[in-house]
């Protein structure tokens, strides 16, 4: 899919230049045709896209995780519906669907899109804290099984209590 936009932007960056430079306008019109079945090409190929994300959405159902079932399959149910806006969106420029109202469309499709990213960032903030809590556990054992206590015999229990906490933050947040 890449290899395609990267394609078709390269047409595009030569039929401008070709314009510029005064080249005939029938190898204008045959590199911006190219461009215009490329892009074709990529917005056919992403309606699989909208059947992927519901496989995928169809598949995360069966997560044990109650939150990471919810999050993983809600996510990848807007980005079907996602997918589906964008391919009428297509339809309507492209002259398929010449009555479809753009505006409306576009709304619907950036709705599901930012909802499909909020869903990933709730999941994300959830496996995190699920890592800080299995790296939490871990240094309590191993400072209980090598008797490095709080002098005093008060533990603190917090989460930066181990130095380990704070490495696995850092790489976390910038890793």
């Amino acid at each position: 899919m890449g290899k395609l936009r990267a394609a078709q932007y390269a047409c595009s960056l030569l039929g401008h230049a070709l314009q510029k430079h005064g080249a005939s306008p029938e190898l204008q019109r045959q590199i911006r045709q190219l461009e215009g079945h490329l892009s074709l090409g990529r917005k056919l190929l992403r309606l699989g896209n909208s059947a992927d994300a519901l496989e995928s959405a169809k598949r995360a159902v069966h997560l044990s995780d109650v939150v990471l079932r919810f999050c993983i399959t809600v996510s990848h149910l807007n980005r079907a519906l996602y997918f589906a806006c964008d391919n009428v969106l297509w339809a309507g420029k492209s002259g398929l669907a010449p009555r479809v109202d753009q505006e409306k469309w576009a709304q619907r499709s950036f709705r599901y899109y930012l909802f499909s990213l909020i869903m990933n960032l709730s999941r994300d903030a959830y496996e995190i804290r699920l890592l800080m809590e299995q790296e939490s556990s871990a240094c309590s054992r191993r400072q209980k099984g090598s008797g490095g206590g709080v002098p005093g015999g008060i533990e603190t229990g917090g989460t930066l209590d181990c130095p380990q906490h704070t490495n696995l933050i850092l790489n976390l947040l910038l890793g």
